[in-house]
């Protein structure tokens, strides 16, 4: 992006397929003594049924660095603007200028994420590692994997001020390996997460509290789930998301994915829709209309 002005749209993505508008970026470099800024307007238009805060990060490859955040009101309907400037040589005081980045992602609380792209730049968010750097007034921020992204399985990159303002690159942070007591990731997860309830006539056998973005820990093939609305819904309501064992139609134990819910057949229809194919009630009951449990999707650990 040379400097002068620049807007781009941005647009909600599902299962990372792009697909309605969800606001605007506009970028305009504006000249304050010595230095060049840019004046950055980012408008939002999000309905959220709850308090949402979106993470806001730079497009730098498939590298993601945090700028700033968007705070959203319940039941919010009008357009949230966000103005910022920063300066254009270095926005995060990291030596890279703005020129270097594609654009801007956004990755709400809820699991909802959001692409405003100004380079002509094809990026799938499954792609993408958001890391924070130190931020600007010299407080160390934690790096965090996107929903989707293994972060097991990637290496992290961070910087450091130095005393006269240069950023520097440190050394790459190691990739922190599972305990060898423990097979997988998931089976980690089974032995050390937060244990559910459960009944003894039920079918589940084992389960945990997990959060969306702890199902970037598992298989890649396993990571669509971690920016699937129906699940988002789910954890949205209750959450948490539960992982655990089942036994089905035979003694085989399945390791599931468990969107908490309420049995309906107008849930049943949009479960279905999204891939949850079965509901297991921590409770056997007569009747499953009205019944508490879970709208699973098997786990793959290939």
């Amino acid at each position: 992006m040379r400097k002068g002005r620049c807007v781009s749209y941005i647009y909600r993505y599902r299962d990372n397929a792009r697909c309605e508008n969800a606001g605007f970026i506009k970028i305009q470099c504006v000249s304050n003594g010595n230095e060049n800024q840019a004046r950055i307007q980012i408008g939002l238009k999000l309905y959220k049924k709850m308090e949402c805060k979106c993470e806001v990060y730079l497009l730098h490859g498939n590298s993601g660095r945090h700028l700033t955040d968007i705070n959203f009101c319940a039941r919010e309907r009008d357009t949230i603007m966000k103005r910022m400037f920063v300066p254009w040589d270095s926005p995060l005081d990291d030596g890279v200028s703005l020129d270097e980045y594609s654009g801007l992602f956004f990755l709400c609380d809820d699991g909802e994420q959001l692409l405003g792209v100004w380079d002509n730049k094809v990026i799938n968010p499954g792609e993408i590692m958001i890391t924070r750097c130190e931020s600007l007034d010299g407080k160390k921020e934690q790096n965090k994997p996107a929903i989707e992204v293994g972060a097991d399985d990637r290496e992290k990159k961070v910087y450091k001020k130095e005393a006269g303002g240069k950023a520097d690159k440190v050394d790459e942070i190691p990739t922190i390996k599972i305990k060898e007591k423990y097979k997988d990731a998931c089976d980690e997860m089974l032995n050390t997460y937060p244990k559910l309830a459960m009944f003894a006539d039920s079918q589940i056998t084992e389960c945990v509290k997990i959060e969306p973005q702890d199902i970037g820990r598992l298989h890649m093939s396993n990571w669509k789930l971690g920016v699937n609305s129906f699940l988002s819904h789910g954890f949205y309501q209750y959450r948490y998301i539960m992982l655990g064992k089942v036994k089905l139609n035979s003694d085989e134990e399945k390791v599931v994915i468990g969107v908490p819910g309420v049995f309906s057949n107008k849930e049943r229809y949009l479960a279905n829709m999204f891939g949850f194919g079965s509901f297991v009630p921590v409770k056997k009951e007569k009747l499953m209309t009205g019944n508490f449990g879970y709208w699973i999707s098997e786990v793959s650990r290939a």
